[in-house]
């Protein structure tokens, strides 16, 4: 929970978090969508933003507790929607997550709203749930979007999608497309240094690993691409996977360390 809460402190996270970002910020743009006059919207609305609020501080059950109490005022209300699905999400809790996206979607699309970034999330969402082939699908639709304001994001979604499915190629081309984007852009960095660990390009990952530690700090998901450098420059582990352990005992990286996923990221 504490890597939640950072990522709503930060302007830069891994992309791993961009489903929580979306939601800070559809929940902040809500008013526009709704009539200020709509009793039951205003209701759906004030819950949904108390349980943003208390999703950011750890209070997860609260969370959710609101999000529904948002929902039995307007069950039509698309922000409670996306910031359920994302929590379930979150908590790993897939049946309804996916309730939740493929509603928030369906009512996106109902009432003239754009999808794009709510896809772009549900996209990410089922390259973490081991659906690559579907999350490229949906992230196709997000890369055909010409209005689309976070495609630099969408781009590093869809290169880490990519070689989660084992299409290197196809990843080396999205996160290229991403930095020639955003010259520098932490996350693509950081997975760029990933493909090329994964297809031998050892001298230019350790300056993109370099780069990506500079860039980030010691986060857990630059300690785990240290680890797996470590790993396949001098054939076993080293000082990135103890502090790894030690400093993020409870992390995704961590569990992939203990699990010896050397292949994932």
């Amino acid at each position: 929970m504490k890597r939640l809460t950072a990522l709503l402190l930060n302007v830069f996270q891994s992309m791993k978090y961009v489903l929580i970002l979306s939601v800070v910020v559809l929940v902040g743009g809500c008013g526009s969508m709704s009539n200020q006059t709509n009793v039951a919207q205003n209701q759906a609305r004030a819950h949904t933003e108390l349980a943003a609020r208390y999703y950011q501080v750890g209070q997860v059950a609260v969370a959710v507790q609101e999000a529904q109490t948002a929902l039995a005022s307007d069950g039509n209300y698309v922000p409670a929607q996306t910031l359920l699905a994302l929590i379930y999400a979150e908590l790993h809790q897939d049946k309804l997550a996916d309730a939740h996206f493929d509603r928030a979607l369906k009512l996106s699309e109902a009432q003239g709203l754009s999808t794009t970034d709510l896809r772009n999330s549900y996209a990410w969402y089922l390259c973490q749930s081991d659906r690559m082939e579907q999350g490229l699908q949906e992230l196709s639709v997000v890369l055909n979007d010409p209005l689309y304001n976070s495609l630099d994001k969408a781009l590093v979604n869809a290169g880490v999608c990519a070689a989660r499915a084992n299409k290197l190629d196809m990843a080396k081309t999205y996160i290229s497309a991403a930095l020639d984007m955003s010259p520098n852009f932490p996350a693509a960095v950081l997975y760029r240094a990933h493909i090329e660990l994964s297809t031998q390009q050892l001298k230019q990952a350790r300056v993109d690993t370099q780069l990506a530690q500079k860039i980030l700090g010691e986060t857990p998901e630059v300690l785990w691409l240290m680890t797996r450098l470590e790993r396949t420059s001098a054939g076993g582990l080293g000082n990135a996977s103890e502090r790894l352990l030690k400093n993020f005992p409870t992390s995704v990286e961590a569990a992939w360390l203990r699990a010896q996923r050397w292949q994932w990221f």
